[in-house]
């Protein structure tokens, strides 16, 4: 266990992410000053209802550990920070803000790929094409070149869940996954849906 500086918000953060953020109210000012003179590490937890505070609203218990790799002052006296993902959490404890969020936090192993993580990962990117395709059809500028995953398959699943527009909920589940195959059915699933969507979408055009 750990004590770490928290951030909860309207998004799910995975490890292997580039997470860019905008920092301007004064508690996340005094965070950002935190960071600068320690090891950069805080916690990002998904908002599950209520306000963006621990105490004040609900975060889910499982996000990620982030770590600042770079910053910008803003002339409007905000902050641009941009993190990258390193490790899944488990929120053991909420403590006061002081100033800002707090939390005593455990770190997870990354889930374990087996059974049929493979053939489902590989599934995944052959409906990220599809996709890619769909919306390409509807004028998006997405490009039709399929991004690169990583060959660990558990860095591949977060890769593909941050890339593809599936709602964070489902994001959520998938951080949450023990292993790669059960978040990568999530995956799937939300995948098919999204391009069920731009099927129709596409019906209509």
């Amino acid at each position: 266990m750990e004590t770490l500086p928290m951030f909860p918000l309207g998004l799910v953060a995975f490890p292997g992410s580039v997470i860019p953020l905008r920092l301007f109210e004064e508690r996340y000012l005094a965070l950002h000053d935190s960071l600068l003179e320690g090891d950069g590490e805080f916690g990002i937890v998904l908002i599950e209802r209520g306000i963006a505070e621990a105490g004040g609203g609900e975060h889910f218990s499982t996000g990620s550990v982030v770590k600042l790799v770079g910053s910008t002052d803003l002339e409007d006296g905000s902050v641009m920070i941009v993190t990258v993902g390193t490790d899944r959490l488990r929120v053991d404890q909420w403590l006061e803000d002081d100033p800002y969020p707090l939390a005593i936090v455990e770190r997870l192993p990354m889930p374990a790929a087996g059974g049929s993580a493979d053939s489902l990962v590989a599934e995944c990117m052959g409906l990220l094409t599809t996709l890619l395709a769909h919306a390409s059809e509807l004028g998006s500028d997405v490009g039709l070149t399929l991004p690169t995953v990583s060959d660990d398959l558990a860095v591949a699943l977060y890769e593909l869940a941050h890339m593809v527009p599936i709602q964070e909920l489902d994001q959520q589940r998938i951080l949450e996954s023990a292993d790669v195959a059960s978040g990568a059915e999530i995956l799937k699933e939300a995948m098919e849906g999204a391009i069920a969507v731009l099927e129709m979408q596409l019906g209509e055009s």
